[in-house]
């Protein structure tokens, strides 16, 4: 029996927002690492553009309930990603600038977008395409270096005459650096050139970004926000107050991943309301991010309160101890030592005695 019309459309469009399995991209591992850019043309891969942009940005939010955490949402900047205004980045700001203590400020700060840059390569160690996401600093040591070749009129990018590259990875965490040269050639020998089946498997890094960062967690990602830092946040919704769905079917915004974060309607319009939302503002998210805003809550609550009665216990001392200090001084002036009332006890048994 053939598969329900409706149920096979449904699954179609499904499968873009569920497709997990898109692709991943790769990082520089540590020590040296060989690649040679992919940087196909418009005829062959029409996502470049007739500018030739071979790469794209990319930004994505972390939203954590705490700093080291399972991430509640991971989401696309489309500010980054699409130079379009999001009001993800404004829900939180504001939820920075609310914080009430350094820790809670810390983690806001996390949410903000991480940016890197994606590129298609292929990696010399396995033969295989890859996508390569790199910090952008290194992706700008790539970019001098594409220029400094090109004022020598060499094109380091082309499929036949190109060179390969050596992204160079030492140190660790916050340490790590990446040194881009072109790899060294022995005298006589050529770089491997690139086949044009290999320009056209080079991936659309757009759809790429599509698939993995913007698969509908936006609102999600808004709730835990509103519920971790007790802010209002807005509903994402088209004019009217539709769902997002409806915004992405209105006729008069763009079907791309971001119009539920970009619609006019999407403005964080007067929230500046410092409590909780409700429930109609902002449905619950997980159980585990309102478990974790709830143990945040009564944690601060506590702390609050051990300070309070140290204030009170530190007042309280400060008024009892001048006049208990006066009070001791006469008990020390009539108190006799052993010796004294030795002395005098005898000099009674002698008085008695005579």
């Amino acid at each position: 029996m053939a598969l329900n019309p409706a149920l096979r459309k449904m699954v179609a469009q499904a499968k873009a927002k569920y497709a997990g399995n898109a692709g991943s991209a790769i990082k520089p591992k540590e020590g040296r690492n060989v690649y040679r850019i992919l940087a196909p043309t418009p005829d062959i891969a029409p996502w470049v553009g007739e500018n030739g942009q071979f790469w794209a940005d990319l930004g994505v939010h972390w939203i954590k309930a705490e700093p080291n955490g399972k991430p509640i949402a991971v989401v696309g900047d489309c500010d980054i990603c699409y130079q379009q205004p999001s009001v993800l980045n404004a829900a939180i700001e504001m939820a920075i600038s609310k914080a009430l203590d350094e820790d809670s400020k810390k983690l806001y700060q996390e949410w903000r977008a991480r940016k890197s840059v994606l590129i298609n390569v292929i990696d010399r160690s396995t033969g295989t395409e890859e996508i390569l996401e790199l910090t952008p600093t290194t992706f700008g040591k790539i970019l001098d270096l594409i220029e400094m070749y090109a004022n020598e009129d060499v094109d380091i990018l082309d499929p036949q005459t190109g060179c390969d590259i050596i992204i160079t990875r030492t140190g660790k965490g916050l340490n790590t650096n990446y040194e881009v040269a072109v790899a060294p050639l022995a005298p006589g020998k050529k770089f491997e050139p690139v086949t044009k089946e290999q320009l056209a498997r080079a991936k659309n890094l757009h759809e790429f970004i599509a698939q993995n960062y913007f698969r509908g967690e936006e609102q999600k990602a808004l709730n835990a926000i509103a519920q971790i830092a007790g802010i209002a946040v807005p509903r994402l919704t088209a004019g009217g107050g539709g769902s997002i769905g409806a915004i992405e079917a209105s006729p008069t915004v763009a079907r791309t991943p971001t119009a539920a974060l970009t619609a006019q309607s999407a403005v964080v319009e007067g929230a500046t309301v410092e409590q909780a939302p409700s429930p109609a503002a902002a449905p619950a998210v997980d159980a585990e991010v309102a478990a974790a805003a709830a143990r945040r809550a009564e944690l601060l609550r506590r702390q609050q309160e051990a300070q309070r009665e140290l204030e009170e216990l530190e007042r309280a001392s400060a008024t009892v101890a001048a006049p208990t200090a006066t009070a001791a001084a006469p008990t020390q002036a009539v108190m006799l030592d052993q010796a004294e009332a030795d002395a005098i006890l005898a000099e009674l048994d002698q008085l008695t005695n005579g």
